[in-house]
């Protein structure tokens, strides 16, 4: 499949800008998950472990690994005991995901008419860790879509927006690379759930994805100076703890909901797009979105009155280590 994907978009390229892009196409691994469960139903837990490891290291070696091999064995086997539970909606998903891509793509051209993703797409049971991301599987990037995850937060309205974001992070890393400094994922995922409300009019803050694992807005509204000023101090910070207190749903400031970062990032696209419109900011390369990012953070620190300066235009932009969006 990889294959004919790679040549479609060779082909497509050798027409030129007027044809129109090819189909976006994915890898299903979901089913190979949902086989073997059945297949290895009522083994040991050790043995259908080794089982699962042994089926999936032939089948796309990297899918599933941890540096903490006694974690991704406590994962591997919650996720195989409680499929059951989960069986009826991680089936309806991945027969509705083939659909749901393709009209994602079709809706996501109206704006970015020339999308292609620049990696492999893969629909995955994720053991609970991911609903959409990129990630390294092996020695290449690739993008993950976790269908165990999509049907406990997206099997609903949700679907298309949270599509539009993960396929705008695409897009978006056709200009953007990623940098250690906090200001990436700030810039990374503020325009991507900018990206999601703009081509989903009226949507929610649950479509948006900011109502998890707990709502964002409202409580990081009612600390809006404070968080500006958090967010501003470590603008260019690369300390892990910092950027996993903001973007992640697990240790966070005590003032601010998990999370808060998305909201804060949303706002700062909103604040850029007064001048220029999305298409425009996408394409802007890490040299030239690192002030727009700072000009608009310092303007809502200047309109919210809060307590602390705007942060310089220019910062050092390092990639030692590189997350993925």
């Amino acid at each position: 499949m990889h294959r004919l994907a790679t040549a479609a978009i060779l082909a497509w390229l050798s027409l030129g800008a007027s044809a129109p892009p090819p189909p976006v196409t994915f890898t299903n691994y979901a089913t190979q998950f949902d086989d073997l469960e059945a297949h290895t139903e009522g083994m040991p837990s050790g043995q259908r472990v080794a089982q699962f490891l042994t089926t999936f290291n032939a089948l796309v070696p990297g899918l599933y690994v941890d540096k903490d091999l006694t974690r991704l064995v406590r994962h591997i086997d919650k996720a195989l005991t409680d499929f059951p539970s989960i069986r009826p909606g991680f089936r309806d998903v991945e027969s509705r995901f083939p659909e749901a891509l393709n009209t994602a793509v079709e809706h996501f051209r109206k704006v970015f008419p020339d999308f292609v993703p620049p990696i492999p797409i893969y629909l995955v049971h994720s053991l609970g860790t991911r609903d959409g991301g990129s990630t390294r599987v092996g020695a290449k990037r690739v993008m993950l879509f976790g269908v165990d995850m999509i049907a406990r937060l997206h099997n609903d309205d949700s679907l298309q927006p949270f599509l539009d974001h993960e396929l705008f992070h695409l897009e978006h890393a056709r200009h953007f690379d990623d940098c250690d400094q906090l200001w990436c994922p700030l810039w990374q995922e503020g325009l991507a759930t900018f990206a999601a409300s703009t081509m989903n009019p009226d949507s929610t803050d649950h479509q948006l994805l900011l109502d998890a694992p707990a709502p964002i807005r409202a409580e990081t509204d009612a600390h809006w100076g404070e968080a500006l000023c958090w967010i501003a101090s470590r603008l260019d910070d690369t300390d892990d703890k910092d950027i996993t207190d903001a973007f992640t749903g697990g240790s966070h400031p005590s003032e601010f909901p998990a999370r808060f970062g998305y909201y804060v990032g949303l706002r700062v696209a909103e604040q850029a797009a007064g001048t220029r419109g999305l298409p425009p900011l996408a394409r802007l390369s890490l040299q030239q979105a690192r002030p727009v990012v700072a000009r608009s953070l310092g303007s809502l620190i200047e309109a919210a009155h809060a307590p602390c300066k705007p942060p310089s235009l220019k910062g050092p932009i390092t990639h030692k280590d590189p997350r993925l969006a």
